[in-house]
């Protein structure tokens, strides 16, 4: 039996966030209409050629609603394309592609626009909106879900969910799926299920010289490889093909655990996760208004759950145990449109040395500054690490920092904290779950993804030699690493 699904809003988002990423004005254009002056930078190409030939929505500098509609999530970055292209099938996709390569312009993918480095945007290139590449297909009988390029977390698991199945996706139903899924997919249910990167069975790319290949375990075994962790460096991912799995109930004890001795409550923690069954889900916050918090989730069977989460209730007696259960929710979290400062870090265990930087970073950055981090364990964890490009196998904890500021004027302050108390968790965290990245330097890139860094540069050079694909954590060819 199959499902099929497909969303058929508008360019804006509507319902994720507050702050809505383009006019009326702009939804309604269809026009591509140009100023004489918009020519491809350093190309004297005229973009007038190219908005006539697309079947989708086109929008220049001089296009009305140009400036809400380039805006990302993370208002932390203002960056002006040279254009913006919604495009409509594969052959608007060719057109932009063919089009950049012959300019030397960037090119910047735009999915969910939910990147913490804001790379759905760029400056000077030529955006590849995939918003109109949204559809979901549900095969409950194969369990499988074939999603558009473009398509949202919530999309995705509206659909499945209707089928009584699911795959590792992330907490906001805002996310752009390929975003996610194409740099690994830090999920939570990756210790029975893998990552969301570990459940692509097949995807649909277009390569930059406009060539449409199919992807798979035994189909172009090298890009399967290559986009399975390397994010967008390869092509524009059209379609991702994703295994499914049963809907199991989460049984959760959650602990707030305010300011006191923080050090010590992630201490506990470390010891709680160091051994935890391949069904937990656990995860410990700092929030920059109300100090420190753990959360421990066991899937499926409610009384084995039951049983071990009496452990974590006795190693937190000091803190109301508040319990409940919960189910996949395809909304999710709504994150409201905001600037924010990230860094992040993969750690191996908390040590002493560890806890102690992020009991400084806690103390240091009350009132503006959080961090939270997540078990990665089990099946994510036993992945071998060149199986596929994603760098962050074996068990450890995924650790994200984030200052966010309402006020130009905060901007130093957050930008500050994070690249401080990055900084120094370094000498225990060389890896680092690339979507948690502001954007990084070629040194910082090499250094996370490790072993599998020399593979990826050269399918790079193969099928990007020109690095028309760098608006990403980007990975030079082989040629010029």
């Amino acid at each position: 039996m199959t499902t099929d699904r497909t969303n058929t809003r508008g360019w804006t988002r509507r319902q994720a966030v507050t702050a809505s990423l383009a006019t009326a004005g702009a939804a309604a254009l269809g026009s591509r209409a140009l100023a004489a002056g918009d020519s491809a930078a350093g190309g004297g190409g005229d973009l007038g050629e190219l908005a006539q030939r697309i079947q989708g929505r086109f929008l220049t500098r001089a296009s009305s609603g140009y400036d809400d509609a380039r805006k990302v999530w993370n208002q932390a970055y203002d960056r002006r394309p040279l254009a913006m292209a919604r495009c409509a099938d594969f052959d608007d996709v060719r057109r932009c592609l063919e089009f950049a390569s012959r300019h030397a312009l960037p090119v910047a993918i735009r999915g969910g626009g939910h990147s913490y480095a804001g790379f759905g945007v760029a400056e000077g290139a030529l955006q590849i909106d995939l918003g109109a590449f949204n559809s979901v297909r549900v095969d409950r009988d194969r369990r499988v879900a074939s999603v558009g390029g473009g398509a949202k977390i919530r999309d995705l698991l509206t659909a499945t969910l209707a089928a009584g199945l699911t795959t590792p996706m992330g907490a906001c139903g805002a996310v752009g799926v390929a975003g996610l899924a194409l740099a690994g997919g830090d999920t939570a249910a990756r210790g029975l299920f893998g990552t969301a990167c570990d459940n692509i069975l097949g995807a649909q790319i277009v390569t930059a010289d406009g060539e449409v290949l199919e992807l798979g375990p035994h189909q172009n075994t090298d890009l399967f490889w290559a986009i399975r962790g390397g994010g967008g460096n390869f092509g524009v991912v059209t379609r991702l093909d994703f295994r499914l799995h049963p809907v199991l109930a989460l049984h959760n004890v959650a602990f707030d655990l305010g300011w006191n001795d923080i050090g010590g409550a992630m201490r506990t923690f470390g010891d709680l996760v160091r051994d935890a069954p391949d069904a937990v889900r656990a995860g410990f916050e700092v929030s920059a208004e109300s100090g420190a918090s753990a959360t421990c989730g066991y899937y499926g069977d409610p009384a084995a759950a039951a049983a071990y989460l009496k452990t974590w209730t006795a190693a937190f007696p000091r803190a109301e145990a508040k319990t409940f259960t919960s189910m996949p929710n395809p909304q999710g979290e709504v994150w409201e449109t905001t600037s924010v400062a990230v860094d992040g870090a993969f750690l191996e265990g908390l040590s002493d040395g560890v806890a102690d930087v992020l009991a400084r970073a806690a103390a240091a950055g009350r009132g503006f500054g959080d961090f939270e981090m997540g078990l990665s364990s089990g099946v994510a964890a036993r992945v071998g690490m060149t199986d596929t490009a994603y760098p962050l196998r074996g068990r450890g904890l995924s650790l994200l920092l984030s200052s966010e500021w309402r006020r130009p004027e905060d901007r130093a302050r957050s930008e500050h904290w994070v690249a401080e108390y990055g900084a120094a968790l370094r000498p225990w965290a060389r890896r680092a779950y690339v979507n948690y990245l502001a954007p990084s330097s070629p040194e910082r890139i090499r250094e996370i993804y490790g072993v599998n860094y020399p593979r990826l540069a050269r399918i790079k050079a193969r099928y990007d030699p020109a690095n028309l694909f760098r608006s990403n954590q980007n990975i030079p060819p082989a040629s010029a690493a």
